[in-house]
């Protein structure tokens, strides 16, 4: 099954306009809030969590260590049931003092920028290879559906898009 890469490039790009679509409507108050709040949506955005993570860090953990590639999974499982429990006082403090990120939970609780630029940086440089895990899931499912283009220039294209 090979695919032109043309059509494929025109397919993603208009994934994404629909992305920002939904994004930017959402924005505007145009899509009712039920729909925005409800349960079901966080529950499919964390769809994202078992996108390339589980192609290609799950399935490769789980043919190295059994059984112990599980621990991935409980360890967001017990977070997500504990979260009323272990959450609801961060939520509090931020919803009071109108903090929206970790860096402004972190500079706010210890009274210093210094402590909101290192969890920044913490933070991007935690991200990476995350970031680098999904470039190549897409560099790859590219590569299967398209044999046109070398790996590395899918990766550049990617990136620039």
């Amino acid at each position: 099954m090979n695919h032109d890469l043309a059509s494929l490039f025109s397919i993603g790009l208009a994934y994404l306009g629909v992305l920002f679509l939904l994004a930017w409507l959402t924005d505007r108050g145009h899509i009712p809030s039920r729909w925005v709040l409800h349960p079901l949506t966080y529950t499919l955005s964390l769809g994202v969590y078992a996108t390339s993570w589980s192609y290609y860090g799950s399935v490769g953990l789980a043919h190295e260590s059994g059984l112990l590639y599980l621990t991935i999974y409980l360890g967001v499982t017990l977070a997500f049931v504990l979260s009323p429990v272990l959450l609801k006082p961060i939520l509090r403090l931020t919803r009071d003092y109108q903090l929206t990120s970790l860096a402004d939970l972190l500079a706010f609780r210890y009274r210093s920028q210094a402590a909101g630029v290192l969890v920044t940086l913490f933070m991007l440089i935690g991200t990476l290879p995350y970031i680098a895990l999904q470039i190549r899931a897409v560099t790859e499912s590219l590569r299967v559906l398209s044999q046109e283009v070398p790996t590395d220039i899918l990766a550049l294209g990617f990136c620039v898009t």
